[in-house]
């Protein structure tokens, strides 16, 4: 209710798409075992960004050309995230819901 009153399109948690990217990525790689169900992809994201930093971006020039800083914190993030989804996988494996 509150949020629709002050929120835009440009407020975007970049943690989200470092997430679905790192997915993406292990699911094209096929060095892993990913489950590719919608429910499992829908999981293994779920518990990845519950352990995720948030990392919100605001400004379309900032998410289309960011800044050294912002760079960095990016690179940062997707290691990070890379090890997150990797343990949610396991996760999602051991105990699936689909």
């Amino acid at each position: 209710m509150y949020k629709e009153m002050y929120y835009n399109d440009d407020l975007e948690n970049l943690a989200e798409e470092v997430v679905f990217e790192q997915i993406h990525l292990l699911l094209e790689d096929d060095e892993v075992d990913v489950p590719s169900s919608e429910v499992s992809i829908q999981d293994i994201a779920a518990i990845a960004l519950n352990n995720m930093p948030a990392k919100y971006c605001c400004n379309f020039l900032e998410k289309r050309e960011p800044g050294e800083q912002l760079q960095d914190e990016v690179k940062d993030l997707k290691r990070y995230a890379k090890r997150q989804v990797l343990k949610a996988i396991r996760k999602v494996k051991a105990i699936p819901h689909d």
